[in-house]
């Protein structure tokens, strides 16, 4: 069964920094963001934020996607490395 297709919404501070990596890492993260637009946490290294109930961690290598997931949309507020992308 095919997922239906998801919209996806990236904040202006994760757009940015996503738009500032390296172009392999770029490379990976906009693979990895796309198969989970179209397939959802299938395969892909995905945790969630506890305590809130639709937000979710997507790991690509050093860099973290933290997003908001519902049934039609997929927002992504923050990403960063590793280190830095879960501070304030």
């Amino acid at each position: 069964m095919v997922a239906a297709e998801r919209s996806l919404k990236i904040s202006r501070q994760a757009n940015k920094f996503i738009i500032s990596l390296p172009e392999k890492q770029r490379k990976a993260v906009k693979e990895s963001v796309s198969r989970l637009i179209a397939e959802g946490f299938a395969d892909l290294d995905i945790r969630r934020l506890l305590p809130y109930p639709h937000e979710f961690r997507l790991r690509v290598g050093k860099v973290r996607i933290l997003f908001r997931y519902a049934d039609d949309e997929i927002f992504i507020f923050k990403a960063h490395y590793r280190g830095s992308v879960y501070k304030t």
